[in-house]
């Protein structure tokens, strides 16, 4: 098996590093505009090897994407599978751009560089087959699931895609309190990291008012800052910024 990773930015190289660590049985194929040092990969500048894959990633920026179609147009062989991870961009308008008729659309995200990665997808004219192709690569990038209806890329576009950043700005915040506090930056930025990898090893199933209350005694000192973010409506600020991520990417797939 061939697998053609057009783009090696941070996802491009994070689907390669997947695919090694979880000895994914085919050979990686990369073109990018810098060739980028990798192990386990092979370079195709100019896609002279494109016409042999079997799996072709698309994972170069939304706005790119155009230019690449331009660029490969007529040299995928008709059987290939193409995946894309752009953002916004829409099987019917993937069809158009590339003149191909196999597509899954995935929405990855960047957990999956160490082996945390959830994504959502949806295909398009598939046969069985190859829809187990396409099953097998993606078990070997991230744990994954498809959607019935594509318009619900969208919202995991504003859940999973953009969420790791939000638990960073959440980070980055608590580790200023703590500064304010009188900790030093190593101090908090050792105390901010540790509790963000605790508690994502304590979380489980998700029961989250369960974990709360393992930590929150009434009057206590966590009862007094989760008062404060109830007081101030921290749900609706998560919600109103969720619905924007949402409505950005509902825009960008217009």
């Amino acid at each position: 098996m061939q697998v053609n990773i057009l783009g090696f930015g941070n996802m491009g190289q994070a689907i390669a590093k997947a695919l090694l660590a979880n000895r994914f049985s085919a050979k990686i194929i990369v073109s990018d505009k810098s060739k980028v040092a990798a192990s386990g990969v092979s370079f195709d500048a100019d896609f002279r090897t494109l016409a042999r894959a079997d799996v072709v990633i698309i994972a170069v920026k939304p706005q790119d994407v155009p230019v690449l179609a331009g660029q490969v147009r007529g040299k995928i062989r008709d059987g290939a599978v193409v995946v894309s991870i752009a953002a916004g961009l829409k099987i019917n308008k993937l069809k158009r751009l590339f003149r191909h008729g196999k597509i899954v659309r995935v929405m990855p995200n960047l957990g999956l560089s160490v082996g945390q990665g959830i994504a959502a997808w949806k295909s398009a004219g598939l046969l069985a087959a190859e829809k187990r192709l396409a099953q097998k690569f993606l078990n070997a990038v991230s744990e994954n699931f498809e959607v019935g209806d594509e318009k619900l890329i969208d919202a995991v576009t504003a859940i999973s895609g953009s969420g790791p950043a939000y638990f960073f700005y959440f980070a980055e915040s608590l580790g200023k309190a703590a500064r304010r506090l009188g900790l030093s930056q190593k101090q908090s930025l050792l105390l901010v990291s540790k509790t963000m990898a605790a508690a994502a090893e304590l979380q489980g199933e998700g029961d989250y008012q369960a974990l709360i209350a393992k930590v929150r005694s009434k009057k206590g000192t966590t009862d007094a800052a989760l008062k404060v973010f109830q007081k101030r409506k921290f749900f609706t600020i998560v919600n109103q910024a969720v619905t924007a991520a949402h409505r950005r990417a509902e825009e960008l797939s217009k």
